[in-house]
């Protein structure tokens, strides 16, 4: 990978106070107008309106923040409700509005391609049709799924090697990304993720990073002397990143990408 290229301009990480404590794992709506949150463990579930700063309680279930899928129109979230004792969660049981409490109406606005990991495999769910996919070998284990913005490929890691990869939706890999863990889709064009280190029992350092889709470039996007900055999540825009960090502090911070 190209280690020196620049080609995203990034803008200092703004503290969200209002986000209060544990704002874990941060996920636009496609709006952009609201980040979902949730605790260190994906207990319970909080929407923070971007404009007004207003948190609002969602659910305080078990899982509840853990693999949230959103409407198209951004009014709806579908979130796991895990049962203790066997550890199952449903998306199709469990649901919120966001600009009300529990609702018990029919959801509408649903996605019509789900695309997320079950039983440590990647699932696409393609206007009711299912299928499992390993691009890598059917013994690998696939975590932090997630589909592009324009709906034609994957990005995805292999658990035991630690490499992260983009394939379409039939399976077949378009790219190696190197090592970027939790991948979330920038653009079409660009992955972010984190490059995070431990020392066998905390982590002791993360960066934000960005690799193109190709995995041709590479650009740390935070400071290795920073904030420990961990999960991100970029805006339906491409123009800001949410990540935590970890103290449970929420940040934002704006980018640029240049042509």
């Amino acid at each position: 990978m190209n280690l020196a290229a620049q080609k995203i301009e990034v803008k200092e990480p703004q503290l969200i106070k209002e986000a209060g404590a544990e704002a874990c794992y941060p996920k636009f709506t496609p709006d952009g107008k609201t980040l979902l949150l949730t605790s260190e463990n994906y207990t319970g579930l909080r929407a923070l309106n971007l404009q007004t700063k207003k948190v609002t309680q969602l659910s305080s279930a078990l899982g509840a923040g853990y693999n949230t899928v959103v409407s198209d129109d951004s009014k709806t979230v579908y979130y796991r409700k895990i049962n203790p004792d066997n550890s199952n969660g449903s998306y199709a049981s469990f649901y919120a509005k966001l600009s009300k409490k529990m609702s018990n109406s029919q959801p509408s606005g649903k996605p019509l391609i789900f695309v997320y990991s079950d039983d440590l495999k990647i699932v696409v769910e393609n206007k009711g049709k299912k299928s499992i996919l390993t691009p890598n070998g059917e013994d690998e284990y696939y975590i932090w799924v997630a589909l592009s913005p324009d709906r034609t490929k994957i990005v995805y890691t292999v658990s035991s090697q630690g490499i992260t990869f983009v394939c379409d939706l039939s399976g077949k890999v378009l790219a190696n990304l190197g090592r970027l863990n939790a991948p979330q889709w920038l653009s079409n064009d660009w992955v972010i993720g984190m490059d995070d280190r431990d020392d066998g029992h905390v982590v002791v350092s993360s960066v934000i990073v960005a690799v193109t889709a190709d995995g041709k470039i590479r650009q740390n996007l935070t400071q290795a002397k920073g904030k420990i900055a961990m999960y991100p999540a970029a805006s339906p825009a491409g123009d800001k990143i949410a990540f935590h960090t970890l103290d449970g502090e929420l940040y934002i911070m704006d980018v640029i990408i240049k042509e």
